[in-house]
């Protein structure tokens, strides 16, 4: 059996609290390639712990009351390391490394002098005996003199750990021949034996190489220990990996892909013909079972696999200087070992001055390396420096080993703990009648349907490629590790052998098996204060792809036939199409609302479903979609894929396989559809009562409304009843003491209502979170904005580290951080709350958070005003971000247009009113770039030019049809003036096919549009543009028509005369056709910019009215204009010290207290400003006339907006006005770079 050797190189050091020490060890266990950096007394920081971008195991715990003071740093990842929170303490960090089968169990510890020295050796011995191993490394700073390990003496505590050392049969391996210890003060060396070493006796003749090592860290007073553990592997036997991952398709050769698979297919016979004639589902899983082995040995063969990444570069900030100077430290330190006692003082002094230079020029390189890392930007997107700075500061966190109870649990019980929690056991022993009806139900209905000749419609090409085209193929994939682009390749090389297999799948009604097994990946949930039980973790499944596809081609038809015979409850916003989480809390509001405004009481309930997807019965759902007459086709495969499922579930290097019963996989496809089906009943029955229900998936609120709290009772409290029955009926538990509910009334005088469920009375609270929005009884909604800022203060506390004034991340990058991620937080659902953001307490709040991220944004001092910083950024103040958000979220939901009265908004059609998915065809084009490529298409055809035009605020189109070089028909036709090119290209196409269905002569022609946009639309046979839909409609009928047509894209403007006359015509229309206009809907683009005038009107007034930002009101006086020039301006310190005087100017400086005077140089009586300076200043006489004879303008305060808005004088002047900013903050004292 092949065997191989594994050694595990481990290093201790105690670095006596030492920042630089700790840098310069981790420094040297990258470089000489160390596995395990067993630390005592580490560098803490004001944190507390250890951090590190390794994994770190330690004990983190209130800073003050117990610091960590034992760590150990997992330098090499590519061991698995078993951590049990019993055996970490702040001083004792124990955990198993496993090497191949071998398990290895580590003590670091660090025992205090003044320590209860018998509490550490009971906890010492106590986590050793439960090891589950024999092999035990101790190591530690043990502060205690014993002749085991070379001290001269040895006092109480040496005497009592050599002891234990004993008695637990371990062998100490210090050879005591050099200290461990070694420490000048005043001139005396004071060395000593305190660090120690020491195995069990199995583990004796694998440990090898044991040495106190002086040069590994030169600056802490304890020298390192190193030593390596040699252990024999089999091979074949190799720790599970943690990812599903196995191929590294960036570097795929796909067309030796393709080539072995479409050799291997054809040696196994796996071909369209034969996969067609299969009968039984067995012969269907053997054939898969080899087009799938066929597909992974294609990819063995063309792509390369995925290598463990090891971080075993050196860190950034080590340069060959500090190697220097480290080589030199050492240098010294040796030559003190062998000086005479006369030069002996002398060197010491020499060593300890080199030994200071070295720390400073450390922590002075670390911080310039931190700098640069912030501020580099060459040849990276702007999401790549962000992830790049955040890999940096993000700590590693691994699996945590479960605790039941009082015991802490192995891996395997671990793992097989969340199997169990998390995929719970349908027990039929313990159905109740009711539910024992429904079982039976539920196997008659899948007995008939195993019996019954189904007729269906195949799966099509179009599905399926459709269906690979939108997968992700970053997203990880299932047990055997083929990835959504290899499923892809694999479609590619033979499209009608998978496409066979998929509707063989269909006709049998059987989801093969290989597909049914999920690998569960672990997931804590944020936030929670212990990992050691399951509800701290979330399992996510990782399906095969194959599986994932098969999925998605049945979840569309059956999403496709519920939604087309409105069966799907509108009560249910979750997983629903065009339905979001903001249309259910503005729903949620306006019910609220309108009971406020008829002075009613209302109770906003929310319901919780204990572990909801993870317990959805599956008997229900197959009586439910029977109920909802699903095509039988699709409800074969359904029960097909509800059965004999199970789940590989990998935990803590443990690994569990389990059946599962019931419930649906979070990480499915066919899940969510499922679970909507399964509670579309409850939905439908309470809704009947007297009370508001709605659901966003399993997230439930009932809503009750009354004068009184008895009226409110009386409607609320039964419909809670009912829900509790229909959750035991159907197997789900609704738990009273997690649910919660608000009562929420304008009333003065009002008795609080009594809400009951199951006999549980639930006591209101004062503030509701319902789906990332906190309602409050006053519907102030203070709570729920002072949580979102806390979010983005964390977010701006994170970017202060990396984006500083003069150096760090640039403004386009941080303005990109606050557009994505911090506005997109606050704003979250803002249409529900914005009118609350017009009050002047909730103003200043987002002013606040604002304004820090503005002043990052124009890389500012942190005294600019609001007013100013904002505009600088470029970024709209969120109150007003906020009313906007409602406007446009109101016009989408139907309300009129204020400025376009009677007009409606285009809006995407329902995708329920598309065709059946099968008939579902997509149009393809052709591109055509010169006239020679033109005049090779058929000659045959009639072809017909389209085009559209837009002409001062004017909208038209046009359609020239030509044959053998001549117009022979043409049509031109008028848009509303806000309608927009993209829709009078497409409305010139449906035209043509108007043109095509009327004329017989033209049913069969050719299509030429230079809008490779609105082509790209018609591509896509999903896509919801309502004149898209027109479109494929009329292709549908023209094909009834025996019609066809080909669609061509022609690039504009070189010299195509059909394509010039299509432009000619198009822009006539648009300046004088005075027909009706043939298309009125308003697209979104141009609400979007009605309600962003509006919003600059707004913020217009305020900049105007406001008593701040008065210098840079001087230089842009209209925010618009602002905008427009700040595009062409890369902001940075100067320039913002430039447009808003706060910067190194006296005035400003004086102001603060920074100076004396805030006089100018040039005269005392004058405040040296940035105004002063650029307009009136005699040290700039020179320099500013040379700038106004370039501008061909004085510079004067009236000027200055000009000289910084207009394009010719912009450069001139900012030229000039850096070189004054510059020299008066250089002879003031000011740092500019």
């Amino acid at each position: 059996m092949p065997e191989d050797t594994q050694t595990v190189k481990i290093v201790q050091v105690n670095l006596g609290r030492g920042m630089a020490a700790y840098k310069e060890s981790l420094q040297m266990a990258v470089n000489q390639k160390i596995t395990l950096l067993l630390l005592q007394e580490p560098y803490i920081g004001s944190k507390g712990h250890v951090t590190c971008n390794r994994r770190v195991i330690q004990k983190v715990n209130n800073i003050i009351d117990k610091p960590v003071k034992s760590a150990v740093i997992v330098v090499d990842p590519t061991y698995l390391i078993i951590e049990n929170p019993e055996y970490i303490s702040e001083n004792i960090v124990g955990f198993i490394i496993k090497v191949g089968n071998h398990s290895i169990g580590i003590l670091n510890v660090y025992l205090e002098k003044n320590g209860d020295l018998d509490e550490d050796i009971r906890n010492i011995v106590k986590i050793a005996q439960n090891m589950d191993t024999e092999d035990i490394i101790l190591a530690g700073d043990f502060n205690a003199k014993s002749p085991w390990w070379g001290s001269r003496e040895e006092d109480r505590r040496g005497l009592h750990l050599s002891e234990m050392i004993a008695e637990m049969d371990m062998n100490i391996l210090n050879q005591g021949n050099d200290p461990t210890f070694y420490q000048y003060r005043a001139g005396k060396l004071y060395s000593s034996l305190v660090d120690v070493t020491a195995c069990t006796s199995s583990l004796l003749h694998k440990v090898e190489k044991w040495r106190v090592d002086p040069d590994f860290v030169t600056l802490s007073d304890h020298r390192a220990i190193q030593f390596q553990i040699n252990i024999i592997i089999d091979r074949q036997k190799t720790s599970p990996r943690k990812s599903t991952r196995l191929f590294n398709t960036a570097k795929a050769n796909w067309s030796i892909f393709r080539d072995v698979l479409k050799e291997g297919l054809e040696n196994d016979k796996i071909t369209e013909i034969k996969v067609n004639l299969i009968k039984t589902t067995n012969d269907l899983e053997d054939i898969l079972d080899k087009y799938i082995k066929q597909v992974s040995i294609a990819s063995k063969r063309a792509i390369p696999p995925i290598s463990k990444k090891i971080n075993t570069t050196c860190t950034p900030w080590w340069t060959k200087e500090l190697e220097a100077e480290r080589r030199e430290l050492i240098r010294l330190r040796r030559r003190i070992r062998f000086a005479n006692t006369r030069r002996k003082p002398f060197l010491i002094q020499e060593f300890t001055a080199a030994k200071e230079k070295y720390v400073s020029n450390i922590m002075f390189t670390i911080t310039e390396s931190w700098k640069q890392l912030c501020t580099k930007q060459e040849k990276e997107t702007i999401w790549q420096s962000i992830y790049r700075i955040i890999r940096k500061c993000t700590t590693i966190s691994e699996d945590k080993l479960l605790r039941l109870g009082e015991k802490t649990l192995n891996p395997n019980d671990s793992a097989m703990l969340l199997a169990k929690v998390f995929y719970p056991e349908d027990e039929v022993n313990k159905d109740t009648e009711e539910q024992g009806k429904v079982r039976d139900e539920s196997n008659a209905i899948i007995k008939d349907l195993r019996y019954d000749s189904i007729s269906f419609r195949e799966f099509t090409e179009e599905e399926i490629e459709m269906v690979l085209q939108r997968m992700n193929p970053k997203k990880a994939p299932g047990e055997d590790g083929i990835t959504s682009d290899i499923c892809y390749e694999a479609y590619k090389t033979s499209p009608s052998t998978l496409k066979a297999i998929f509707n063989k799948c269909l006709e049998l009604g059987h989801f093969p098996e290989i597909w049914k097994k999920a690998v569960i990946k672990v997931i804590p949930k944020p936030g929670k204060d212990d990992y050691s039980v399951p509800k701290s973790y979330r399992p996510i499944g990782l399906l095969p792809v194959f599986g994932k596809i098969l999925e998605k081609l049945f979840v569309g038809r059956l999403l496709w036939q519920l939604g087309s015979e409105d069966k799907l409850n509108s009560l249910q916003y979750g997983f629903m199409p065009q339905r979001s989480t903001e249309d259910a809390l503005y729903d949620t509001m306006t019910v609220i609302r309108q009971g406020i405004k008829e002075k009613m009481i209302v109770v906003v309930v929310s319901l919780d479903i204990e572990g909801a997807f993870d317990n959805a019965w599956w008997p229900q759902i197959i009586r439910e979609m029977k109920r909802k007459k699903v095509s039988p086709e699709i409800l074969r495969l359904v029960t097909s894929y509800l059965s004999f499922r199970s789940i590989l579930l990998k935990y803590a290097g443990a690994e569990v396989t389990k059946s599962t019963t019931k419930g649906c996989i979070q990480g499915s496809t066919c899940g969510p559809i499922l679970w909507n089906i399964l509670l579309d009943p409850l939905l439908e029955s309470i809704s009947k009562l007297n009370v508001r229900i709605q659901a966003y998936a399993d997230d439930i609120l009932v809503i009750a409304k009354g004068h009184s709290a008895n009226a409110v009772e009386e409607k609320l409290n039964p419909a809670l009843e009912q829900v509790m029955a229909w959750g035991k009926k159907h197997k789900l538990n609704f738990a009273p003491h997690k649910t919660q509910a608000i009562v929420i009334t304008k009333k003065l005088s009002y008795e609080i209502p009594i809400i009951k469920m199951n006999n549980i009375i639930i006591k209101p609270s004062s503030s509701l979170k319902v789906l990332g929005v906190t309602f409050d009884t006053n519907l102030n909604f203070v709570e729920h904005l002072d949580g979102v800022l806390r979010k983005a203060l964390n977010i701006y506390k994170t970017i202060s580290r990396t984006a500083r004034a003069n150096w760090g991340l640039n403004s386009e990058i941080v303005k990109t951080i606050y557009l994505a991620v911090v506005e997109p937080t606050i704003l979250h659902a803002a249409s529900v709350w914005a009118t609350v953001a017009k009050k002047e307490y909730m103003r200043k709040r987002l002013e606040r958070i604002t304004r820090m991220f503005a002043i990052k944004i124009c890389k500012g001092h942190r005294t600019i005003s609001f007013t100013s910083s904002v505009l600088l950024s470029g970024i709209i103040p969120l109150d007003l971000r906020a009313l906007e958000h409602l406007s446009l979220y109101e016009i989408k939901r139907g309300k009129p247009l204020a400025q376009l009265p009677g007009r409606t908004v285009e809006k995407p059609i329902s995708p329920f009113c598309l065709p059946h998915p099968a008939e579902r065809e997509r149009v393809s084009f052709k591109m055509v770039v010169t006239q020679e490529e033109e005049n090779a298409i058929d000659g045959l055809k009639p072809r017909i030019y389209t085009d559209g035009s837009k002409l001062e605020d004017k909208v038209g189109g046009a359609v020239s049809v030509w044959r053998e070089g001549k117009e022979i028909l043409k049509s031109t036709f008028r848009l509303e003036s806000y309608c927009s090119v993209y829709q009078a290209e497409l409305t010139a196409i449906l035209k043509a096919l108007d043109m095509m269905c009327k004329i017989s002569k033209l049913k069969k022609a050719i299509i030429l549009s230079d809008s490779r946009s609105a082509l790209e639309c018609l591509t896509d046979s999903t896509s919801l543009q309502p004149l898209a839909v027109e479109i494929r409609e009329r292709l549908r009928e023209l094909k009834n028509k025996d019609g066809d047509v080909e669609f061509y894209w022609v690039k504009a403007h070189i010299g195509i005369p059909g394509n010039e006359r299509a432009d000619e015509l198009a822009k006539k229309a648009a300046l004088s056709n005075k027909q009706a206009a043939v298309y009125d809907k308003c697209p979104l683009s141009f609400v979007k910019r009605l309600t962003r005038d509006s919003t600059c009107m707004g913020w217009q007034q305020r900049y105007n009215e406001a008593i701040t930002g008065a210098v840079t009101k001087i230089f842009f006086p209209d925010i618009r204009q602002a905008h427009s020039t700040l595009k062409n301006i890369k902001l940075d310190n100067v320039k913002t010290q430039l447009l808003t005087g706060h910067g190194g100017f006296k005035a400003y400086l004086f102001k603060y207290k920074l100076t004396q005077s805030p006089s100018c140089a040039c005269s005392s009586e004058v405040d040296e400003t940035i105004l002063h300076l650029l307009i009136d200043c005699p040290r700039f006489a020179m320099k500013r006339l040379e700038c106004e004879q370039k501008m061909g303008i004085a510079i004067k305060d009236t000027t200055l907006k000009y000289a910084i808005n207009n394009d010719d004088c912009r450069t001139h002047f900012l030229k000039y006005a850096e070189i004054v900013v510059r020299t008066a903050g250089k002879a003031n004292g000011s740092k500019i770079v």
